[in-house]
């Protein structure tokens, strides 16, 4: 290019619209840039790009921040020994948090895997009032796997429902107790059927068994 050339871009309206705020400084091992366009996010504000690593703290006019390693990215807190611990699950200080106000936290590991670590761990989900719908939402967790779900503890385990409880299997349902298995229903007599009774006794099958249509409309999907 020419300097006429180079006159001609920089008194353009286009190049003065995207680099008035335009600041560039460039150090061995790294560089800080803002008010440029980028590829994706818009203009920047603030960019710390590490050279030739281009590790990164982004910051985008847009609202989009990004912060990038190569290898790992690490986090500490509460070294002081005034942060406390408290006693039970809820208790102590916060030293780290996460806030999302609106939109999604997602957490994505491609190839390997996640892993929590605490002395107590608690997932809650709570309902919220959408203004929007007019109504309660959310308040559900879901866990769903390809494969395996195993859990195990090291004394009892509780699993408490306000409302219906409902196992399903497409297999085998197998529930063993080492010394004593107990079913109770508080208010009304305990239904057993089998696959079998629908031949053998349809009649009987279907004015007795209350939960039939439970049990077709799982076995159907």
């Amino acid at each position: 290019m020419t300097e006429e050339d180079i006159k001609k871009i920089i008194e353009s309206p286009t190049f003065r619209q995207e680099f008035d705020k335009y600041y560039r400084r460039k150090y061995p091992s790294f560089e800080i840039t803002g008010g440029g366009p980028s590829a994706k996010h818009g203009r920047t504000e603030y960019a710390l790009t590490t050279v030739p690593g281009e590790q990164m703290i982004h910051f985008y006019e847009s609202g989009v921040a990004k912060i990038s390693s190569n290898k790992s990215f690490e986090l500490y807190s509460g070294d002081l020994p005034v942060v406390h611990d408290g006693k039970a699950a809820g208790d102590g200080d916060v030293a780290i948090k996460l806030n999302c106000k609106h939109g999604r936290i997602k957490i994505q590991a491609d190839m390997s895997d996640i892993e929590l670590n605490g002395r107590n761990i608690t997932l809650r989900a709570v309902e919220k009032y959408d203004k929007k719908e007019k109504k309660m939402i959310g308040g559900n967790i879901n866990i769903v796997a390809d494969k395996k779900i195993t859990t195990k503890s090291g004394a009892d385990t509780e699993m408490l429902s306000s409302a219906d409880f409902t196992i399903d299997t497409t297999k085998e349902l197998f529930i063993n107790g080492g010394e004593q298995v107990g079913i109770h229903c508080e208010s009304e007599v305990i239904h057993t059927t089998s696959g079998l009774d629908e031949f053998m006794a349809p009649d009987f099958y279907r004015d007795v068994t209350t939960s039939i249509n439970k049990v077709d409309s799982y076995n159907e999907a």
